[in-house]
């Protein structure tokens, strides 16, 4: 009888342990793969004197941000985490006096769609196309722009060179490269279900530490530069829901393409602008481009890093003053 009892008891306490264990399973599931708490993005992710506006595509939703006249002028921000058109807001107002001046949250970033769907870099360059061509009133664009957003601005001016007069590219990217390092072992995560990357992200990819260290010892060459302001801004992007989509989406390679056969095909002028001391990618990578497209200059920026627009907007608009200068010619080195 005993023996019975004992049995019934671990039969039941076994039934009861795989259930805390399926309901705890559940409960992690719901939590990665659930609406997470959204939090308000700041007002200072555009400035005043500018309207924030949406032009639907058919990739998806894009939020601008709208002012001046003059010739259209658009500003595209990189891809990393918790990035936005927030990235050039210090720098594009002092161009809103002689430009129609059009800053772009990129599809998966800011306030732009966070679609389910998978993107490539074919979808990026689409939705951008579809909106110079609602934007330019048939006038050709400049287009100043970062990181990958930069290469797709590339593609989109070797495409169509009707809408694009000049590229003006900070650190221009067609791949994700890490160097001859690996990805540190807890990035093998990214690889797991669903469920796991996402809690992956938002425990540790988009938190304000997180955050703050990867602008700390990679954006910025001065860590004293790293405003509060700039660190609230990127996490409370980093941190809207579905905003891990793009992300992973970028680090499946999805959005990879051959930038240096893009530069080549281009036959309008092109300026690249690389950060003196930025960590990735490195300046050896400038030099390189500057001989692949026809016409093209570099410029350095000295004692800055990738994030130079946040890190030194004065220096970085003072440039593009200069590069904007329609008297001013760019002739191919050599």
């Amino acid at each position: 009888m005993w023996k019975k009892l004992l049995a019934r008891g671990r039969q039941i306490w076994g039934l009861s342990l795989s259930a805390g264990l399926l309901g705890a399973f559940v409960l992690a599931l719901r939590y990665a793969s659930g609406p997470s708490a959204k939090p308000r993005l700041p007002d200072s992710i555009s400035p005043a004197i500018f309207a924030t506006r949406i032009l639907h595509t058919s990739r998806g939703q894009l939020v601008y941000h709208e002012s001046g006249q003059g010739g259209p002028l658009v500003f595209l921000h990189g891809i990393y985490v918790g990035a936005s058109s927030y990235e050039w807001s210090k720098v594009y107002p002092h161009f809103a006096g002689t430009h129609q001046v059009l800053a772009v949250d990129m599809l998966g970033f800011g306030e732009s769609e966070r679609s389910d769907g998978p993107l490539s870099a074919a979808d990026h360059v689409q939705a951008l196309v579809e909106f110079i061509r609602a934007k330019s009133g048939g006038e050709r664009t400049s287009i100043i722009a970062s990181g990958f957003a930069a290469g797709f601005a590339t593609i989109l001016a070797a495409q169509h060179p009707e809408l694009v007069q000049r590229l003006i590219l900070l650190m221009p990217l067609g791949r994700v490269e890490f160097g001859r390092q690996r990805l540190p072992k807890r990035f093998g995560l990214l690889t797991k279900p669903p469920f796991i990357k996402r809690a992956f992200y938002r425990r540790y990819l988009s938190t304000r530490v997180q955050i703050r260290a990867w602008l700390k010892n990679f954006a910025f060459f001065d860590p004293e530069k790293i405003a509060d302001e700039t660190i609230e801004v990127l996490t409370n992007c980093a941190q809207q829901f579905g905003a891990e989509r793009a992300i992973f989406q970028w680090l499946s390679r999805r959005f990879d393409f051959d930038l240096e056969q893009r530069l080549a095909e281009l036959s309008q002028a092109v300026t690249l602008i690389w950060g003196e001391k930025a960590v990735y990618p490195p300046l050896e990578l400038g030099y390189r481009l500057q001989s692949v497209a026809k016409q093209c200059s570099l410029v350095i920026l000295p004692n800055a890093g990738s994030l130079a627009p946040l890190e030194s907007p004065m220096q970085v608009a003072e440039m593009l003053i200069q590069e904007l200068d329609p008297t001013i010619r760019i002739y191919n080195a050599g």
